[in-house]
């Protein structure tokens, strides 16, 4: 029996999808648009930029009830963008929730022959583009935290986040104006492979940090196994293979920045006029410094500027590129010359180049990857250890599949509504001979007439092959040997610091 489906838009905008027009499923025109939801990675692979999560379907609107403009309408006012949607699939009286997101557009089709309004959702992700944050200086920051850092900023509730704290300490870190989702993709790329943002069906923001495929359940062990013939669960015929010589890479190098404190107090920003401040006015300055500084004093009267009737000065932020310098006369016009901001500059000190490659130039030659971004804030060290894991991962073929499972059976069905980005599923394909575990990096589903066909195609890539004769601390077996840059595919011999069972040396494999 297929899984019963259902559409809510929380109208009222209240949260709980309770209200008596929010469930539109017998207003869905799934018979001629399909209802869509996709989210991951960009592409199927590890080393991709994260994509928002989108959804899509059409309403009838026959009723006219979803007319902004008709007045008569039981919610006229409350069609707006930004009101959360999400979908939900019940199997076996289990709910599940594939995506749960916000409208973000619809269009009217007032035709006669069309009186429906086709709607546009993004999922939480999708939020913070356009977002400006401006942060304090902030050393030896991870990047989870960083990446709250960010949420806090444009007010994203604590309770919707499931956030990983990170394995890249960050020497320094900081914002000026910058865009909350590009600054979130920076923290991934300083995190480095495997790393993963998205948000889940709670509407949280998810970060997973570099080993997460190594520390996960989900992720270690393989949830399930799909056929491409005779065997449950199956997927549908043909799957798209790309065998993956084209996106190997082994030869990689970064410029890591590196940057000095000033060993004395210097002037940051000056005023470049006289400030006139009314009575009673509170006044905020804008100070926007050449480069980051931290430590910045409170200006002093007489020293960093001079004042006509009686002012207060404060600063509520003491670093960064920019911050806010506070002026108030409490009784009187005042006027305020030559005001300047004295603070320790951070300045880069020039670059350190970090770089390497792996063996697999002898067969295929010296293959970089223009697609790469830098890891913008990660330090020296942990610059090293992204450089190695790019290599691990993609110095040999590594091959993708699409495969596309259809609800013909319960058996598939659970598949297509369990799975979730970073499951390891094992692979049997029979025409391209894939026989392996893989890890799933885009999800998409399409479902039309209320889930009595529903198609989900799931992305895939190869996890990479466990090596061999690796040099594992403290046994007689496996005394010498590889250090093992591919061996952090194996959760049972990695040694990963901070981790109870990972996290002693003894028999424990040391890899980036």
């Amino acid at each position: 029996m297929p899984a019963r489906w259902r559409t809510y838009i929380d109208w009222d905008n209240d949260g709980s999808f309770a209200g008596a027009r929010e469930e539109v499923t017998g207003r869905t025109l799934d018979g001629r648009t399909e209802l869509s939801m996709v989210y991951g990675r960009d592409q199927n692979r590890a080393l991709s930029p994260p994509r928002p999560g989108e959804a899509g379907f059409e309403l009838n609107n026959i009723s006219r009830d979803y007319s902004p403009e008709n007045t008569g309408s039981p919610l006229y006012g409350q069609v707006l963008p930004g009101r959360q949607v999400k979908f939900e699939a019940t199997l076996n009286g289990v709910t599940y929730t594939p995506f749960r997101g916000q409208l973000a557009d619809f269009t009217i089709k007032p035709g006669y022959d069309q009186r429906s309004i086709d709607v546009t959702c993004v999922d939480g992700l999708s939020l913070l583009r356009g977002a400006q944050v401006t942060t304090p200086m902030y050393q030896g920051l991870r990047t989870g935290q960083a990446l709250h850092v960010i949420l806090d900023a444009i007010g994203w509730p604590a309770a919707d986040r499931d956030i990983d704290a990170g394995a890249t300490v960050m020497p320094w870190w900081w914002l000026d104006g910058a865009d909350a989702y590009e600054a979130a993709l920076e923290l991934l790329d300083s995190e480095g492979p495997y790393s993963l943002i998205t948000c889940d069906s709670s509407r949280r923001i998810v970060f997973r940090d570099r080993h997460h495929r190594s520390t996960r359940a989900r992720s270690i062990t393989s949830q399930a196994t799909w056929y491409s013939k005779s065997i449950e669960p199956m997927f549908s015929a043909p799957a798209t293979y790309n065998h993956g010589w084209q996106e190997i890479v082994n030869v990689v190098s970064f410029d890591v920045p590196m940057r000095t404190v000033s060993p004395e107090l210097a002037v940051v920003w000056s005023a470049p006029s006289r400030i006139t401040i009314a009575s009673g006015e509170t006044l905020q300055v804008t100070v926007q410094g050449s480069a980051p500084f931290i430590g910045a004093i409170v200006p002093v009267a007489g020293v960093d500027y001079t004042a006509t009737g009686t002012v207060t000065v404060s600063m509520p932020q003491t670093s960064g590129q920019s911050t806010t310098v506070v002026l108030t006369a409490p009784s009187g016009v005042a006027y305020v010359e030559d005001l300047r901001v004295r603070g320790y500059l951070v300045q880069e000190a020039g670059s350190l180049t970090v770089s390497g490659e792996d063996a697999s130039t002898a067969r295929y030659g010296r293959r970089t990857s223009t697609s790469l971004r830098p890891p913008k804030w990660a330090g020296f060290y942990d610059a090293q250890a992204i450089v190695q894991l790019i290599l691990a991962q993609r110095a040999e073929r590594l091959p993708t599949i699409q495969v596309t499972m259809v609800a013909a059976n319960n058996t598939r069905q659970l598949q297509q509504l369990t799975r979730d980005l970073s499951d390891r599923v094992h692979i049997t394909e029979y025409e391209t001979g894939l026989d392996a575990d893989c890890w799933v990096e885009q999800i998409a589903h399409n479902v039309t007439q209320g889930g009595t066909e529903h198609r989900t195609v799931f992305g895939l890539e190869k996890a990479p092959a466990q090596v061999t004769g690796a040099f594992v601390l403290g046994t007689s077996t496996l005394g010498t040997g590889k250090l093992g840059r591919r061996g952090f595919a194996d959760p049972d011999r990695i040694f990963i610091l901070g981790s109870a069972t990972n996290g002693q040396l003894g028999n424990d494999i040391l890899a980036a």
